[in-house]
């Protein structure tokens, strides 16, 4: 009996420590929700997994009440998705959804992305903020995505040439990992013409570090002033937003013409003098006032 006993206990598993149980497969499946697919994860922190779940299948739900809503009122409408894991390192989960929306009969659509980044080990959704949370990180981001389009458009991609310098804060939001860093996404006609679709922009964790990338990530302002002609700054005395055909009067004594369809009404109005930036890029003129977050195509004026 004694004998049985020590060899039932010398042959116990042994008792998993913490660690242990954390090293776990975290595994990813595709399922569907009335015809449209979404990401489902397993493995893992069981109350972790149950909310990384509920928020990947509600994008879809979401997507197929908007699909029934837009065929009631045309049959030939439709809102259709599709999904795809980008990147899984069991710490760190990326899932892309690609929506696309159609409201006429031509069967062509406009696609849209929707990126949801994880963290496996506390279930938290990621932000851009969270990589990028300092301003010297930000401007770096701001300065790769910047030399980033000007490669694509030397090598013939569509980029818009004003996108290249100016890139509203808005625009960069979609993000997913890969094992050196993100991939910075940009939806149709955001920063290149629509047949281009999504601009993906690489940038590696050693170029948003706060240390020894000064010398090697060029500060934005003396990027502009560096690679475009024409570089013009000043102020302007009055600004109440953009609107096209509006004629802006500089403190240096020129006028331009905003000749972009694009407007934003400023509501409070300041009588202290803006800055301005306006700077040519080969044979288009962009002028940007402060406190915008984005630019303009205009033309400068000369009266007899």
């Amino acid at each position: 009996m004694l004998l049985c006993i020590c060899i039932i206990y010398g042959f116990s598993p042994p008792v998993l420590t913490g660690a242990a149980k954390a090293v776990t497969t975290i595994k990813t499946a595709v399922h569907m929700y009335k015809g449209q697919p979404y990401i489902q994860v397993s493995g893992g922190n069981p109350a972790i997994t149950k909310s990384i779940n509920s928020i990947l299948k509600e994008h879809t739900v979401k997507v197929v009440h908007t699909n029934r809503a837009m065929q009631q009122n045309n049959n030939s409408a439709w809102y259709k998705t599709s999904v795809k894991t980008m990147y899984n390192n069991q710490k760190l989960l990326s899932v892309v959804y690609t929506d696309g929306i159609n409201y006429t009969d031509d069967n062509v659509g406009t696609y849209i992305s929707s990126t949801y980044n994880f963290d496996l080990t506390t279930g938290n959704r990621m932000t851009l903020n969270d990589i990028v949370g300092t301003e010297f990180k930000r401007t770096n981001l701001m300065s790769i995505i910047s030399q980033s389009l000007q490669l694509k458009y030397d090598k013939g991609v569509q980029i818009m040439e004003k996108r290249i310098y100016e890139i509203p804060s808005y625009y960069v939001s979609e993000f997913y990992y890969y094992n050196k860093g993100i991939i910075v996404r940009f939806h149709p006609t955001t920063v290149a013409e629509a047949a281009e679709g999504f601009i993906d922009v690489t940038v590696p964790y050693d170029q948003l570090s706060d240390q020894n990338t000064s010398q090697t990530v060029p500060k934005y302002l003396d990027y502009l002033r560096t690679h475009v002609s024409d570089y013009i700054e000043t102020e302007i005395p009055y600004f109440d937003g953009y609107k096209i055909g509006n004629v802006y009067a500089l403190s240096n004594d020129e006028y331009w013409e905003q000749v972009e369809p694009r407007y934003y009404s400023i509501q409070s109005y300041s009588i202290t003098p803006k800055k301005v930036r306006i700077y040519k890029d080969r044979t288009r003129y962009y002028m940007w006032v402060e406190g915008m977050d984005d630019v303009v195509e205009v033309e400068r004026l000369v009266y007899p």
